[in-house]
């Protein structure tokens, strides 16, 4: 893959060596074929900028994710300190964040960086060389008007100058050389890149869903470990009994005296 990548990278960016750059030309708006590619080019950009940031965002959420649980955790046996008679549930609950914080969202994380945001940030890293080759290709569409203008200056002159004709002639050959090398080179590689995404989701992606199971899956290990300090499941009226439970703890509070005075 990485062979492909070097490739189109130097194709792109040899066609355009050593020429000036310059604003927009009437050449550049000419080519509908090349136009079409360049719709592609920007539309696969957007997304593809897009995509990037949100595996951004979507490793920086699970990191937030445990280190929130962990301190949770810690603040819990911290708020329940001085109880006579501690639960156990306690002490594993903050064993079991700390461990997926610690050790499995760092394991995933290696794998993360390793499969899905790397790959993505390499092929987004090959944007800016076709957006270099671009703006390379509207400063040879003025090279190539400019000449083309120069030389029907020549022609239009009542005392033409047969040397001077020549080199204007030899100067919009050259500028119609560059110009479509760089065209032909753009409008021949931005499909190949277009292509080329697929091979860098679908292994990435493959990747993302089985780091992503792993995490999971030791999270859900490490959370059973709580569960057997917790009363077992007795069915649909849990939540009934739940909310009656903490209903009733709640009636105790307001009974109290500082509660039930209304104070402002």
């Amino acid at each position: 893959m990485s062979g492909f990548w070097d490739s189109t990278k130097n194709k792109v960016s040899r066609a355009g060596t050593n020429l000036r750059m310059g604003g927009g030309g009437a050449a550049a708006v000419l080519d509908p074929e090349y136009n079409e590619q360049e719709q592609r080019f920007r539309n696969l950009e957007k997304r593809a900028m897009k995509l990037l940031q949100e595996t951004k965002d979507y490793r920086g959420s699970i990191s937030t994710m445990t280190n929130s649980q962990r301190m949770l955790s810690q603040n819990l046996s911290a708020f329940l300190l001085d109880v006579q008679r501690p639960q156990d549930y306690q002490a594993a609950y903050r064993q079991a964040a700390q461990t997926i914080d610690q050790v499995s969202q760092p394991q995933f994380d290696e794998v993360y960086m390793h499969t899905v945001l790397q790959p993505m940030a390499q092929f987004c890293g090959y944007l800016p060389e076709f957006n270099k080759a671009m703006k390379k290709r509207k400063g040879l569409a003025d090279d190539l008007e400019r000449a083309r203008r120069q030389l029907s200056k020549e022609q239009a002159k009542a005392a033409a100058d047969p040397m001077a004709i020549e080199k204007a002639e030899m100067d919009v050959q050259y500028a119609e050389e560059a110009y479509t090398v760089m065209n032909r080179t753009l409008v021949g590689e931005i499909p190949k890149l277009i292509n080329s995404r697929v091979y860098v989701v679908d292994p990435s992606f493959e990747a993302f869903v089985k780091a992503q199971l792993q995490f999971f899956n030791d999270s859900l290990q490490q959370m059973d470990g709580v569960t057997r300090y917790l009363p077992p499941p007795g069915g649909p009226d849990d939540d009934r009994m739940l909310d009656q439970r903490i209903g009733d703890v709640m009636a105790q509070v307001r009974s109290l005296t500082i509660c039930s005075q209304n104070v402002v």
